[in-house]
This record gives structure tokens, C-alpha cells and sequence, in this order.
């Protein structure tokens, strides 16, 4: 006792209390960081939790409500269906399908049929055909039915009476008279184009897409130079169109090879090509170095084949 009222028995007396506070204080914080971490770790977990459960209610919401429409769509089908088998009005029996169709080519044409159909019910009707298909069990007429306001599939086995209302011709061969019809139209005058010059739509397609663009400029150029080549006026830009939209853009290496074959086969007039081609980048201000160098390749094999004797 008279150790630690001394002066020095005092200070060492206050070391120790000190000591313990301080550690105290270091335990209470480490217990209170800990503390913080379980508590984030636990927060995370039930934020996954509720994002996984709200997710989960989203997905079976959607699940219910497209059973719903689904259920409401196929009874408003029935009835819709029972409705027209009792009024008759719009109910056309036909036992085909679109899936029965192995081969079609368009065609347009604008025909009065009389039709009977698979309940043996004749109708009278206007259509505007479509598409003519063939099937394994005969040909059928795909078109707008101007009776029904609506796309109607007829077997061309049930027309009884057919009129072109182009002409007023009695057509006495549908399926022969469309065939006809399609053999002398712009349309097939672009597949002639897409089979016999398979190599020029090449050639064409690559450059005018060589800026990473096909403006309207630039199908009005080739629908030009498509006119001059496969001798008809009827060849719009809209047809030029269409047949671009059903291929992918050439490879360089596919262009190359396009020009190769172009050039030494001498099918066409290889400076009328470049020319188009020419014209084609010249629709646009500014020449892109892929429009630059499709046309210096080109030039470059019309040379060395003139050289050659080609």
C-alpha cells in the first residue's frame, strides 16, 4: 500500500490501468468490426435472396399470364370457328396446307374463278394471285381473295371456270396460263439474271456495299446497267433490291474470283461492267479506299487479259 501511494508505484499503478483500457477498447473494436462484416455478408445474402425469389414470382406471372392468353386466344379460335361453320358467310373447306407446297415461283395476276370447295360448295370470286405452287398431289393458287378480304389458298383441281379480268380471256389451263405468265415477267427475267450472271451480281453487290452502304443511287445505277444487259426495260431498282436482300455481302477473295471468271469467260462486256461499277462509286462525294481498290483490281485483270490476248 505504501508501495503505491509512492510517486513511482503511482505511475506504475496508471501503466496498468492504461493498458487494460486500451486493450479493452481494441477488443471491443475488433468484436465490432467483425461485427460490421457478418452483418454485410448477411445483407448480401438476403438481397440475393430477394432478388432471386422476385425474379422467380416474375417468371411464373408471365408463365400464368401467357396460359391465360394462350387459353383465352384457342377459346376465342373455337368460337370463332363454331361461328363460321354456322353462318357458312366466310368458311372455305379446304383440305391442303401451306406444308403440302414443294415448289412455287411468283407471279401476279388478276383472275374471276369459280371455285368449289372440299364440301362442295361453289363461290364465284375474284383473286388476286400471289404465288403458284406445286404440290405433290397437284397445284395450288396462293392469293388475295377479294370475296373474303383476306389470303386464300385454292387447289387448282376445284377452279372451274377461270377468266384473266386483265384481258377478259378465258383461261382454260389455270396452272399453264400463270406458268406462262411467270415465264414472261420481270421476275424471272431476275432469276434468268441471278443464274446466268451469278458471278456480275458479284461483282456489283461488293462494290456498291464496299462502303459499308446501298443507297437508292446505287440500285437505280445497276437496275440501269441490269436493263442493258439482259435486253428488258422492265427491271426496276426495287428488283435490284430484292435480289441483293437475299444474298449475304461478297469476300474480297469472293469478288476477286467473281472478276477472274467475268474477265476470262467474256460473257459480257467487261468495260460496260467497270464502267457500272465506276458509276456506282461515283453516286457518293467522297471515294471509300475499298471502292478505290475494287475498282484498280478490276482494271488491273481487264489489262493483264488484254495483254495476255484474252
Amino acid at each position: 500500500m505504501g508501495y503505491l501511494m509512492s510517486t513511482g508505484g503511482l505511475y506504475k499503478f496508471q501503466e496498468i490501468v492504461f493498458n487494460l483500457i486500451v486493450e479493452k477498447q481494441r477488443s471491443v473494436f475488433m468484436g465490432l468490426q467483425e461485427f460490421l462484416i457478418l452483418g454485410g455478408v448477411l445483407f448480401a445474402l438476403w438481397l440475393r435472396h430477394r432478388f432471386v425469389r422476385a425474379r422467380a414470382e416474375h417468371e411464373e406471372n408471365v408463365r400464368r399470364e401467357n396460359e391465360r392468353l394462350e387459353g383465352s386466344y384457342q377459346r376465342n379460335e373455337e368460337a370463332n370457328y363454331e361461328v363460321q361453320i354456322d353462318s357458312k358467310e366466310d368458311y372455305d373447306a379446304w383440305e391442303g396446307g401451306f406444308g403440302d407446297a414443294t415448289d412455287s415461283i411468283e407471279v401476279n395476276a388478276h383472275l374471276q374463278i369459280d371455285y368449289m370447295d372440299g364440301d362442295g360448295k361453289s363461290t364465284t370470286r375474284s383473286v388476286k394471285v400471289k404465288k403458284l405452287n406445286e404440290m405433290l398431289t397437284g397445284s395450288m393458287v396462293i392469293g388475295f381473295c377479294e370475296l373474303r378480304g383476306a389470303r386464300r389458298t385454292f387447289r387448282i383441281d376445284r377452279i372451274t371456270e377461270c377468266i384473266d379480268l386483265e384481258t377478259g380471256e378465258c383461261v382454260t389451263s389455270v396452272r399453264e396460263f400463270l406458268v406462262n405468265k411467270f415465264e414472261s415477267s420481270p421476275e424471272r427475267i431476275m432469276d434468268t439474271f441471278e443464274l446466268e450472271f451469278i458471278d456480275v451480281l458479284k461483282i456489283l453487290y461488293f462494290v456498291a456495299k464496299a462502303d459499308g452502304q446501298f443507297k437508292k443511287e446505287e440500285k437505280t445505277v445497276i437496275a440501269e446497267y441490269v436493263r442493258k444487259l439482259v435486253c428488258d426495260d422492265r427491271v426496276t431498282s426495287q428488283m435490284i433490291d430484292k435480289v441483293f436482300r437475299s444474298y449475304d455481302v461478297p469476300s474480297l477473295q469472293s469478288f476477286k474470283l467473281a472478276v477472274g471468271r467475268v474477265v476470262k469467260a467474256q460473257e459480257v462486256d467487261t468495260d460496260l461492267l467497270i464502267d457500272c461499277c465506276r458509276k456506282i462509286v461515283n453516286t457518293q462525294k467522297t471515294v471509300h479506299p475499298a471502292e478505290r481498290a475494287a475498282l484498280e483490281y478490276m482494271e488491273k485483270r481487264r489489262t493483264k487479259s488484254l495483254a495476255d490476248g484474252v
